[in-house]
């Protein structure tokens, strides 16, 4: 039996298929809080938190989390998600362009390409002047980005399974598809399809996304105002300076605030 899965289930799919290689990645976010902050890092914010891979496992090591997306389903989701662990955290509904915060914080996140959602420099811009707003002198805000490590063929995709007890997620992933070199747009794609007793659920997702060139974040960052470059990586190693690598996929930058 085959049916479409409703949207208001996606984000457990979502977190079951992608709930890997996140303690290598907080790790490195933890690295960077300790090593390049000049302040001591305990409140974090997660921009565009999704389903809180990011977010539950900083929380268990002890920092006072934030969340924002704009899907009110993974809100809740992770809402749901910390009161299991009995945790609590500011969670909220918001635009990543446009949003202030009750409470300054003392680094922010934003992982998973999900400033890739942000089509324009104009749409950047204005999210790096609201990061900077929420985050006081001397924190830090941390990011990923995909970069082409090939312009004859960007597309990369990946399949995968996952198991959770009894129900299993099959996924597939792809991104810079159709990269179109002017506006440096791509389509993404995904497919997670949940197997749970012979029931097969499936749900899909398809998007635009946008490639942002190092040298040309540098500029806009430094166009935007209240943040300075402080390192960028190639993936979550630190010691694996970007410009020392070939063919990178994956650039990590952190900023500093001023």
């Amino acid at each position: 039996m085959k049916r479409r899965y409703r949207d208001y289930a996606a984000p457990r799919l979502y977190e079951i298929a992608f709930d890997t290689n996140r303690k290598v990645e907080v790790d490195f976010l933890v690295h960077c809080f300790k090593r390049y902050a000049r302040i001591r890092v305990h409140r974090v914010l997660d921009i565009a938190c999704g389903t809180g891979p990011h977010l539950i496992r900083l929380a268990d090591r002890g920092y006072a989390m934030s969340g924002l997306d704009l899907s009110s389903e993974n809100i809740e989701f992770v809402r749901q998600r910390l009161a299991a662990k009995d945790r609590q955290g500011e969670l909220r509904v918001g635009d990543m362009t446009d949003f202030r915060l009750e409470r300054l914080v003392d680094a922010a996140i934003c992982m998973q390409d999900s400033q890739g959602h942000l089509l324009t420099n104009d749409q950047l811009l204005a999210h790096l002047r609201a990061v900077a707003r929420a985050v006081r002198r001397g924190g830090l805000y941390v990011f990923d980005r995909f970069v082409a490590s090939s312009w004859t063929n960007p597309a990369r995709s990946w399949s995968w399974f996952k198991r959770r007890g009894r129900l299993i997620v099959r996924a597939s992933f792809s991104a810079l598809n159709r990269v179109d070199p002017v506006s440096q747009i791509f389509h993404e794609r995904m497919t997670l399809e949940a197997i749970d007793n012979g029931t097969r659920r499936r749900y899909r997702q398809s998007h635009l996304s946008r490639m942002v060139f190092p040298q040309e974040l540098r500029a806009l960052v430094a166009l935007a105002g209240g943040f300075e470059f402080v390192q960028w990586f190639f993936g979550f190693k630190p010691h694996q300076i970007l410009e020392r690598s070939k063919h990178p996929l994956i650039m990590v930058v952190v900023l500093r605030r001023t």
